[in-house]
């Protein structure tokens, strides 16, 4: 087909094929592309900051940069579209003016992860999980938090508790546990 008003040739086929490919990329059920690991929204690390104060009446003082420089898993947890974290606390460096900051997140073998979990603009804490590592993973796409512990299990040696957990009904809930072996270092 030509325009006669602008000199273009137009193909009819093609014109059709790039609608229909605009179309089906708009309609995609692809969730964004996970953002930088290395920047925590604002409103994540004021609802971290909101909880640790509260949790510790006050006492806990953890710079937002010290939450920032934190490890963290990140992942599309919820449904709505919007990245959720889990920190990694054994790394969180805070002051206490009564004893260790670690104290508040870490007990003698395992520490815990709070979730911040994406609710429109806002973020809120969940603190459920605890182990040593946190990562997420997707299974059938629906992504999961996964919580590692190390379990000593006497003369029968060390295992690693793997718990995974998933957003359901607005809240996370672990659906999964599994036992598996400890790996040595060579």
């Amino acid at each position: 087909m030509h325009d006669t008003r602008s000199g273009v040739h137009v193909n009819p086929v093609a014109t059709l094929c790039l609608a229909a490919v605009v179309a089906l990329s708009a309609c995609s059920d692809e969730p964004d592309p996970l953002p930088d690991e290395a920047r925590l929204p604002g409103a994540a690390v004021a609802a971290l900051q909101v909880h640790l104060t509260a949790m510790s009446d006050g006492d806990l003082t953890c710079s937002d940069a010290a939450i920032e420089a934190a490890p963290r898993a990140v992942g599309y947890i919820n449904d709505d579209r919007l990245p959720d974290y889990a920190i990694s606390t054994q790394d969180l460096q805070c002051r206490s003016e009564l004893g260790s900051a670690i104290g508040y997140f870490c007990g003698g073998s395992i520490c815990a992860f709070p979730a911040l979990m994406s609710d429109g603009a806002d973020y809120q804490v969940v603190w459920l999980m605890s182990g040593n590592e946190v990562t997420t993973r997707s299974d059938y796409r629906e992504e999961r938090f996964v919580v590692r512990q190390a379990v000593f299990s006497g003369s029968a040696g060390s295992g690693v508790a793997v718990r995974e957990y998933v957003w359901r009904d607005g809240a996370l809930r672990r659906v999964f546990e599994r036992e598996e072996l400890a790996r040595r270092m060579p």
